[in-house]
């Protein structure tokens, strides 16, 4: 559908498909339409998005100039199978992330190592951590804002996240209104920066943050064990840091840093900080066509004061072997429902059981 939509603006219009595309999908998620979606027969779907732009600043909402009213009508109706409005508006998450991911140039993802994270991933992940009623759940690298908002799905918790790339952070806040939340819980910053959110205050921290290049390590204690830590380390400190004593931490890392031998200081400072319940390994395929890096899950829990590891705790080891994905990064389907061929589901019989054993989310 995206690709489609790209094809139609591109050979009728000097328009940028992303801005184009975040209008229509801003207007449709919180503009008041009809009951079949359309724009009122009296109103342009420009005015449409006029309205949308003008009560929504913080959305950054650009009105086409170029664009037809027979091409906004176009894309407005190509969107509309993905993107429904009124009662069902809420069922455009999942759309919003695809539609971010497919107009986002793959190289501009690639430099800054901001792969995002696969959807049964993100449910995986936060049905692992189990947020509950009254938590703050904070992602310091939220992309698109997936993590926190599969986590307000699943329980009515305060969220916060920060990201650097601007066009993620609209997006984010968009999904953010779309669920009743503020779109002041997400701010474009430096999620490595103390300045960006309050340390110490969060309950959950689930994330996956960028890995590629190197960043300002001043002031982080994990440059003490790792010889120029790359952005990933660094994200891990910076997640421990924001978590209150118990608070609980869902991270996507490189294999390298639960396998590789140079990583054995990191491990050990990370055990000292942290309890650590398990590692879920995923396949090679997770995140293609974007990369092939293997990588994994880290669920943890930052220690208290004074509290120190126990030769007594337990860590259970999962590898995952289905991505749902082909070598390609094609989707895998299974049955009628066209619902992807992957194993979390199988994963998280053992986990949650173990986790509940453990104490993880007490």
């Amino acid at each position: 559908m995206v690709s489609h939509i790209e094809e139609v603006v591109l050979a009728t219009s000097g328009e940028d498909t992303f801005e184009l595309v975040f209008a229509l999908a801003a207007s449709r998620v919180l503009a008041k339409r009809g009951r079949d979606g359309k724009a009122n027969a009296r109103t342009s779907l420009r005015s449409v998005i006029e309205k949308v732009a003008e009560a929504h600043p913080e959305l950054d909402v650009s009105v086409p100039r170029d664009a037809t009213d027979a091409l906004l009508a176009q894309v407005d109706g190509l969107l509309a199978r993905a993107l429904p409005t009124g009662e069902r508006r809420g069922e455009a998450l999942g759309a919003l992330d695809a539609v971010f991911e497919s107009l986002v140039p793959r190289i501009a993802k690639g430099d800054k190592g901001q792969f995002f994270t696969p959807r049964h991933v993100v449910d995986f992940v936060v049905r692992a951590l189990e947020p509950r009623a009254g938590e703050l759940v904070v992602d310091p690298a939220c992309g698109s804002g997936a993590f926190l908002a599969h986590a307000r799905a699943r329980a009515r918790v305060s969220t916060f996240g920060s990201d650097i790339d601007p066009r993620a952070v609209r997006v984010a806040r968009l999904s953010a209104l779309a669920q009743g939340r503020s779109a002041e819980s997400v701010v474009r910053a430096d999620g490595l920066r103390s300045g960006s959110m309050r340390s110490g205050k969060a309950d959950v921290v689930a994330t996956n943050p960028p890995f590629a290049g190197r960043a300002d390590a001043d002031g982080f204690a994990v440059a003490e064990v790792v010889r120029t830590p790359e952005r990933d380390v660094l994200f891990l400190e910076r997640s421990l840091d924001l978590l209150r004593p118990g608070g609980r931490l869902g991270i996507v890392l490189p294999y390298n840093k639960a396998a590789g031998a140079s990583f054995g200081g990191l491990r050990r400072w990370l055990a000292e900080r942290a309890r650590l319940f398990a590692v879920v390994g995923l396949p090679r395929e997770t995140f293609l066509p974007h990369t092939a890096q293997r990588t994994f899950v880290l669920f943890a829990k930052k220690r208290r004061k004074g509290e120190r590891a126990d030769p007594s705790e337990r860590t259970m080891f999962v590898v995952s072997e289905k991505a749902g994905k082909d070598s390609a990064g094609d989707p895998i389907v299974r049955g009628a429902g066209g619902a992807l061929d992957h194993d979390l589901e199988g994963v998280i019989s053992h986990l949650a059981p173990f986790l509940s054993a453990e104490g993880f989310s007490s």
